[in-house]
């Protein structure tokens, strides 16, 4: 378009430039050229429509030498559509557009411009437009009628349909003949071709075999396709079974290779295949299945690896008996390999790398004669290897890497005369190395130094020398380590064995590239570079073999993990197989894995006792453990003291997730931490400064699930190896670094369901690396991300974008996600304050599944819909409304995801919301008139403070309104403030409502319709006069409910039970009766309050309470003994304070709360009668704050024959006093039927333990 500014231009001529390249793209306007009238752009590669404004100026122009006639060479383009009817402006007009796809000429052109195409339209006196272009189903030389006796000709055909299929367009320059295979493509290519990568001349007039990816042997025929590679082409297809029949069609095709699109999954159970076909790629397409491979007879070669085929090795395969080539590597084929696979012996290659087969290895793999290569590593085979496999003549590459479970010994291999490569490591191979091991390589081949041969034994349990007989081979890679060879013979570490080990051994002169000698070691168990050594084992160690890893001390190791079996009562374990079982070795002690396998003795490398029951506390000489690199202790009732990890120097992967930790100060001391598990543990506080060390080395760091506080620290900028931080469902405030977007490595950044707040910088728009990132804050009330959102358009590996629920504002930047390339973008940026229109700009991406719902839209394209695959392929089935619904319309998501969730009309009398995305046919809510409601039904004018109320239109400035964003109502704090009568049910329609305190006020509260507000997490209606809940089941957002001192009778309301997210519950001081139901369904409970109500039977239904710190039962009539699985689930590292004072309950207190380290347990004013002294030992000294450790058992309840005001010895000066009347009952109260008096020093006590007790919990719950 440059050259529109050139204003004297008249003639432009750029013809014939496609055997250069060419000009491709759409064709130029013009539009401004003033003097234009000379073009000529033929024998290009233009495409799309002509502009309804092509040379607007010269065609409007008012000078006769501008439009009148003008030439235009537009021929042998691609160009499509129709030819604008508003070049009937010009005058004498000759065009020539044959040869490209025009699809129609304006009937204007030829009714009156007689001097149009050099006066030809007007000589013509009937088919005047064919002087333009001949019409389709005709064609001529020239594409027109030149003249008054050389017309169009008509195709060949009876019919007009025939006839149009062989000149489809106007201006066709010759008929053409309609071939089978061109059917074939052109209807392939609708079905698979819709965001190809590349489809160079597919569906042109070209002769499909220069079409891209298609060969025949006549390069210039339409007919005969022998060949199709359209590897990595991004093709896909949603009717597989026509797809496959279409390509099968192709009776001359003989190789069909389509690698690498995933969404072209074939099926082949009701085709025939071509005669000829030979080679079928189709690895990595997603394919689930190969029944009906068998018919294809004539194969040679057939790949499907990288897919998703399961299940037992597909009998017909063996009906393929002229295979050559047979590649099925990672996919999940289980179950034995047949012993069919001999009758294919015909086979050169077999690759069946990672899959899940078992059983033993057949011998009749022995058959396969003209084998050269057989890899069957990664697999679960067993038993030792088939002695047939010594006849292998042929074979070049043997593998059987990583089965771990093939036993026996290494066989010679003798027969091999050309063996490149063997591969036997990481198994449990045994026993010397046979003497003619590889002893049939020809001498001219091992004596070529070009010639490399490489033997992986590594990692089995091979013992003895090695043969000499391997010294004859000029370039021999020889991995032996983590075996129990003794020594190395000299003859390795000659000069002739330089290109050793790819010409390490030269290079470094010495055999310990090989292998480091015997009692010295390495990390990879030998030296590649010269600043690298074989270091010395220190004092009282050894490495028995050459090749070792670590050096141990056996007694050490040994030692370690029986003192873990018996500090974590082992005997419980749900696994222990071979532990404390001297005469088995402790690599084979279930979880244990040693360098050398399971029958040595020494060198563990992994602890894997997941889920395993264990209880109590790790040894911290777990850590000392000298070559541990995996600790996974998770989801264990364990404590772990870091005091000793910085001696875990080759500790690199640690699980502690859901374990008993309360703290993880130390931690920052392990020297070589990349990966640590930490999930599920309620860790509280701020992180400790000393795991800021971890920086150095730290990839993978997992954090969710905790209470971690404050702000995110900068120093996470440091962190430069970070991959992924998950830190979901923590507390950290403050805005999030900056400093993460600087993190060259960081791929998956999780921060969602924290109290972050601020701006999201701009910063984070540039990551290389960036998969996900996610900050949405569905649950938690407080100050929420604000300012702009960033446009992530540097961000090309982006997959997934989570910022839903937070104050995002502004409106989506025309750059939003501009980079990625992904085909499955997931993007949730709904419920923000996101306003104007939804950028056209993203058009240009391949895919994209975005929520936008419940902002402030205004505009939005109806383009979009024209991505059917969108959405998860929603907009197919919905249209637009699976992105948003319009404006007057809603949906109970705001969009359309199923029949159950269609967009509805709202009655427009309402004045329904003008946005996109809305969930309601609420008008957009006056959040302040609803104030002013809530103010008029309570009487305001008597409230004790209503500062700024009615007073002016900033709600946000009035007394007891916190507003999130300056305007949107996010807590209302009215407690004890004088309020009466029945606040408005409007106050549920403010959808940001997240905290309201309507407390210590005589109201008549309501619960109707507090469904709708979705975003409370907080009420509190305590001292209310509250007497009835009904409809409280649907508020199921609350995670903090407080009803405390009302009226609330009957049985304790199941509706409550519906509140799955509650942490906090309070209904003490109510008049509630009955049993106690189970609470298992409140499984995220913190505290919970019944105190002072009238509940009566036995203590149950909080066995499955995990999280439970803060249970009060005191003063009801509750009987029968405390149950053994009495707080079964809790953590026995975490505080937690039970209040079971004033019941009537009897018997004992289990020993099975022993377990707990800081309990607080009030019992007084029971009918106990026994309490072990076990729950008085040094073990429980912590219990009751400290006070069991100073006073006993008399710090959990006065024994019988004395009593207290607390029923307990709380206090120096308040101990428990002889009663003699107190005969049998431990913790009385009275003593002579009168209460014992409490003296002012218990009363401090007293009010000391409740302050405590208030901030441990209150802090937590109501922050």
């Amino acid at each position: 378009e440059e050259l529109n500014n050139i204003s004297p231009l008249r003639q432009l001529h750029l013809q014939r430039q496609r055997d250069f390249g060419g000009f491709s793209g759409p064709v130029p306007s013009f539009s401004t050229s003033q003097h234009l009238h000379d073009v000529d752009i033929s024998g290009n590669s233009l495409t799309g429509a002509i502009p309804d404004d092509f040379m607007k100026v010269v065609r409007t122009s008012k000078a006769h030498s501008d439009y009148a006639y003008a030439k235009i060479d537009l021929s042998s383009n691609q160009i499509t559509g129709s030819i604008p009817a508003t070049f009937d402006d010009f005058v004498g007009l000759f065009i020539n557009l044959a040869g490209n796809r025009i699809s129609g000429v304006p009937d204007v052109l030829c009714d009156d411009d007689e001097e149009f195409m050099g006066g030809l339209v007007g000589n013509l006196t009937e088919h005047k437009c064919n002087a333009i272009l001949c019409p389709p189903g005709t064609s001529s030389i020239i594409g027109r009628q030149s003249d008054m006796t050389n017309e169009c000709t008509p195709c060949s055909g009876g019919t007009e349909q025939i006839r149009n299929k062989q000149a489809p367009f106007f201006g066709s320059l010759k008929c053409s003949p309609i071939s089978g295979d061109r059917k074939v493509l052109e209807e392939l290519h609708g079905l698979i071709f819709t965001g190809a990568s590349e489809d160079t001349y597919w569906m042109s007039d070209n002769p499909i075999c220069s079409w891209y990816g298609i060969t025949c042997d006549d390069k210039k025929a339409d007919t005969g396709v022998t060949q199709i590679k359209l590897e990595s082409n991004s093709l896909s297809t949603d009717d597989s079974e026509k797809v496959t029949d279409l390509f099968f069609q192709l009776s001359d095709l003989e190789r069909l290779n389509i690698r690498g699109n995933k969404g072209l999954s074939l099926k082949f159970d009701n085709v025939d295949f071509p005669e000829r076909l030979t080679l079928l790629q189709v690895s990595a397409t997603g394919l689930t299945s190969v029944a009906g491979i068998g018919k294809a007879t004539s194969l040679k070669e057939l790949h499907f690896t990288e897919n998703d085929i399961a299940g037992p090795f597909l009998d017909e395969i063996f009906d393929l008996l002229s295979m050559e080539r047979l590649y099925i590597s990672f996919n999940k084929i289980s179950g034995p390999l047949p012993t069919k696979i001999g009758l294919l012996t015909d086979l050169r290659e077999f690759y069946a790398y990672t899959n899940e087969m078992t059983g033993i290895i057949p011998s009749e793999l022995g058959n396969l004669a003209n084998i050269e290569n057989l890899v069957l590593g990664k697999n679960n085979f067993k038993g030792t290897l088939p002695a047939s496999l010594n006849n292998l003549e042929n074979l070049k590459e043997f593998s059987v890497y990583r089965n771990k479970a093939l036993t026996g010994k290494v066989l010679d291999f003798s027969k091999a005369t050309k063996l490149e490569k063997l591969d036997l490591e990481g198994n449990q191979f045994s026993g010397l190395l046979p003497n003619n091991f590889l002893g049939g390589l020809v001498e001219t081949y091992t004596s070529n130094a070009d010639n490399e041969i490489i033997l992986h034994l590594a990692d089995n349990q091979l013992v003895g020398t090695l043969p000499e007989g391997l010294a004859d081979i000029k370039n021999l890679y020889l991995d032996i380590v983590g075996n129990k060879f003794q020594k190395i013979p000299q003859s390795f570490c000659k000069p002739s064995q330089s290109y050793w080990m790819s010409g390490k051994v030269g290079e470094l002169d010495s055999c310990d590239a090989i292998a480091c000698p015997q009692n010295r070691y390495s990390e990879s168990g030998r030296i590649s570079a010269a600043d690298e050594e074989c270091k010395r084992c220190g004092e009282n160690e050894e490495a028995h073999s050459v090749g070792s890893y670590s050096c141990t001390k056996v007694d050490v190791e040994i030692t370690a993990l029986k003192k873990l079996y018996q500090d974590t009562i082992g005997d419980k374990w749900d696994s222990k197989d071979n532990w404390m079982d001297n005469s088995k070795p402790i690599c084979s002690w279930f979880g244990v894995e040693c360098s050398g396998g399971n029958q040595d003795n020494a060198t563990i490398t992994e602890i894997n006792l997941p889920a395993n029951s264990l209880d109590g506390t790790m040894p911290d000489m777990i850590f000392s453990l000298p070559a541990l690199k995996t600790l996974n202790l998770k989801e264990n009732s364990l404590f772990i003291p870091f005091d000793n990890i910085a001696r875990a120097k080759t500790l690199e992967t640690l699980y502690i997730s859901d374990i008993d930790i309360v703290s993880i100060e130390g931690i920052g001391k392990a020297p070589a931490l990349k990966e640590l598990h930490l999930t599920a543990n309620k860790i509280t506080g701020e992180i400790p400064e000393d795991f800021y060390d971890l920086a150095d080395t730290m990839e993978f760091l997992y954090i969710a699930y905790n209470s971690f506080s404050g702000p995110l620290s900068r120093k996470f900028g440091q962190f430069k190896n970070l991959k992924d931080f998950y830190a979901y469902d923590n507390e950290f405030t403050g805005p999030i670094p900056a400093e993460f977007a600087g993190l060259p490595n960081l791929r998956n950044l999780v921060l969602a369901e924290n109290k972050f707040s601020g701006t999201i910088s701009e910063d984070f728009s540039y990551m290389p690396q960036l998969s996900l990132f996610s900050a949405y804050r569905r649950l938690k009330a407080g100050p929420k991300l604000t300012g702009p959102l960033p446009s992530f358009s540097n961000v090309p590996k982006l997959e997934a974008l989570y910022l839903d629920y937070n104050n995002l504002a502004g409106t989506i930047p025309p750059s939003f996600l501009k980079s990625s390339l992904s085909s499955k973008l997931r993007v949730t940026i709904s419920h923000n304050l996101l306003s104007g229109k939804v950028p056209t700009e993203l058009l240009s991406l391949n895919s994209l599944n975005i929520e936008m719902e419940g902002n402030k839209i205004t505009q939005f394209d109806n383009r979009f819909c024209d991505n059917l695959s969108w959405m998860n392929g929603l907009v197919k089935d919905y249209d637009c409304d699976a992105f948003m619904c319009p404006p007057g319309f809603y949906g109970i998501y705001g969009r359309q995801n199923s029949t159950d969730s269609p967009c509805t009309r709202c009655d427009l009398s309402t004045n329904p919301t003008p946005y996109w995305g809305s969930i309601s046919c609420d008008s957009v809510i006056d959040e302040k008139e609803i104030l002013e409601l809530l103010y008029n039904d309570c009487g305001g004018d008597d409230w004790h403070r209503n500062d700024n109320w009615l007073e002016n239109d900033d709600i946000c400035t009035w007394y007891g309104i916190e507003c999130r964003d300056g305007n949107t109502v996010q807590a209302i704090n009215l407690g004890a403030n004088n309020l009466v009568g029945t606040p408005p049910g409007e106050l549920f329609r403010l959808h940001q409502l997240h905290s309201l305190w309507l407390h210590s006020n005589p109201i008549d509260f309501r619960f109707k319709d507090i469904g709708d507000a979705k975003n409370l997490v907080e009420l509190r209606l305590d001292s209310t006069g509250l007497s009835d809940i009904f409809g409280i089941g649907d508020a199921t957002s609350l995670i903090k409910l407080d009803l405390k001192f009302n009226q609330i009778s009957g049985a304790f309301p199941t509706e409550l039970l519906k509140l799955d997210k509650l942490e906090s519950l309070s209904l003490t001081d109510n008049n509630l009766s009955g049993g106690l139901p189970d609470f298992t369904s409140l499984d995220s409970l913190i505290s919970l309050h019944l105190g002072s109500n009238r509940f009566s039977g036995e203590p149950t239904g909080f066995g499955g309470l995990k999280y439970l710190l803060n249970l009060d039962l005191s003063d009801n009539d509750l009987v029968g003994t405390i149950p053994k699985n009495f707080l079964r689930n809790i953590s026995a590292r975490k505080p937690i304070a039970v209040d079971l004072s004033s019941n009537n309950l009897s018997g004992g207190i289990p020993l099975e709360l022993d377990r707990l380290e800081e309990l607080v347990i009030y019992l007084r004013d029971n009918k106990f009668t026994e309490l072990s002294p076990e729950l008085c030992n040094e073990d429980n000294r912590d219990w009751n704050f400290d006070e069991v450790g100073m006073f006993g058992c008399d710090a959990i309840m006065c024994p019988p024959g004395k009593a207290n005001y607390h029923g307990r010895h709380s206090a120096e000066t308040s101990p428990c006093r002889k009663c003699a009347s107190n005969t049998d009952l431990y913790g009385q109260i009275t003593c002579d039927g009168e209460p014992v008096v409490k003296s002012s020093s218990t009363r401090l006590v007293r009010g000391f333990v409740g302050i405590v007790i208030s901030s441990l919990f209150s802090g937590i719950l109501w922050g």
